[in-house]
């Protein structure tokens, strides 16, 4: 009875607390990022991509092309201005003998656009819509990028409280031999058992330092993006495993709205309406021209009005050249059009897949090492405090526990950029279906 008693006894009065005999459980790590702060210094993905949007400069660009493009479809359906002409000369006052000038001629005319205005119209109108997807199409690229950087910053805050807990734990098994006044058995560690926790002691400090640093690069990149002051901390909300996609065959169904094809598609279509455009140019528009005229008929002055029309004869050019131009540009961007939709099914299906693997891989990560190499950490932790253990054991059992823990949180931020990288590929944004934005 005392040899079955005696293991247990020393596992109760170990000098280990009880909250320090069960290691940080998986539920905890999926929650690595357990913010501390104020509710007002936590950021959500949702809330980071609206602050982006919100003062990046990087669209500016895109809003001052919708701007220009606007003006150009509002003169493109402007009629050219017509033109007044005034003669005033002696030729009456020569005629009669009375000498001295007279106005003799005055008159207006306008030239006359005919189709070339409708055709100016749609190539403009192609024009704005394209600036319009465009600023869609950066709006992805920006969250893309604002994912990246609050996903290392998740990840980075998740492997510093990691580092933390490592370092505690390997703490308390170097101080095992240490007795207070409410111990009354300890672990004995042998010199050499201590030297080798005193190594392992360093290394988690060092790993410790080495987390402190990065997390603090991430916070100064995702402040950075988001200009926000030095005095906010800035913490993100915990790293976790995103949601599961859509089918495959969802989201091939919705790729012809994706904001990159739209550009692409304006771009042709604004194309193909230019050939129409330089048609209707190859001739200078016909002027018409109402004119009145004083002049000197049966020995009396008299005023003459009349109506002309000019129109250009294509003697030497008949612009055909401009034709061709318009034409080629046409055929370049219904090419481009047909690279992008390929290419843009095909980054559609590797985002998709890559998902789909990452998160595989995660789950099996998560049930076939983690899980195992935390119940075996826990149970080699209560085993050396009894001295059924050498230190080389516990070693080996910290160090596969802590390592799988990390392959675990790296394959959490993979998913969470494959998650990103798939919402880019098939053209949908995060806020689309996020009641989420404000931090």
């Amino acid at each position: 009875m005392r040899k079955f008693l005696w293991p247990l006894i020393l596992a109760v009065l170990f000098i280990y607390p009880a909250s320090a005999q069960t290691p940080v459980g998986v539920s905890g790590i999926e929650d690595a990022v357990q913010v501390s702060a104020k509710e007002d210094s936590v950021w959500t993905l949702s809330a980071s991509i609206k602050r982006a949007l919100d003062i990046a400069p990087e669209l500016l660009t895109a809003e001052a092309d919708i701007a220009a493009r606007t003006a150009d479809l509002t003169q493109a359906s402007a009629w050219p201005n017509p033109s007044i002409d005034v003669d005033a000369n002696n030729r009456l006052g020569l005629e009669s003998g009375s000498g001295g000038a007279d106005l003799t001629r005055i008159g207006i005319s306008q030239p006359l656009p005919l189709s070339r205005i409708a055709h100016q119209r749609t190539a403009a109108e192609a024009n704005v819509e394209r600036a319009q997807a465009n600023l869609r199409y950066q709006h992805l690229l920006l969250e893309r990028d604002v994912a990246r950087a609050f996903h290392a910053l998740q990840l980075a805050a998740a492997k510093h409280q990691l580092a933390e807990e490592r370092q505690r734990l390997v703490a308390e098994s170097l101080n095992a031999s240490r007795s207070s006044k409410t111990d009354r058995l300890v672990r004995y560690l042998t010199p050499l058992e201590r030297q080798r926790l005193s190594i392992l002691n360093e290394e988690a400090i060092q790993a410790d330092a080495v987390a402190e640093r990065a997390q603090q690069k991430a916070l100064i990149d995702f402040r950075t993006l988001l200009a926000l002051p030095n005095l906010n901390r800035a913490e993100a909300v915990a790293l976790t495993l995103p949601a599961h996609p859509v089918s495959l065959d969802t989201l091939i169904r919705e790729l012809d709205a994706h904001p990159a094809l739209l550009v692409a598609r304006k771009d042709a279509e604004a194309a193909q309406a230019g050939i129409s455009v330089a048609e209707s140019q190859r001739y200078a528009d016909p002027t018409l021209s109402l004119y009145r005229e004083r002049d000197t008929l049966a020995g009396a002055r008299r005023d003459v009005t009349g109506v002309g029309i000019s129109v250009q004869v294509p003697l030497w050019s008949n612009s055909s050249g401009t034709v061709a131009k318009a034409g080629a540009e046409s055929e370049r961007m219904q090419a481009q059009l047909a690279v992008a939709q390929r290419d843009a099914r095909s980054r559609l299906e590797q985002a998709h897949t890559q998902l789909l693997r990452l998160l595989d891989q995660t789950v099996r990560l998560r049930t076939n090492l983690l899980e195992p190499s935390r119940s075996m950490f826990s149970l080699t932790r209560r085993s050396f405090a009894a001295g059924e253990l050498n230190v080389l054991t516990l070693v080996d059992a910290n160090n596969t526990y802590f390592d799988a823990l990390a392959r675990y949180l790296d394959l959490q931020q993979e998913c969470a950029l494959a998650a990103a990288d798939l919402r880019i590929a098939s053209g949908i944004s995060l806020l689309d279906s996020s009641k989420e934005v404000q931090p």
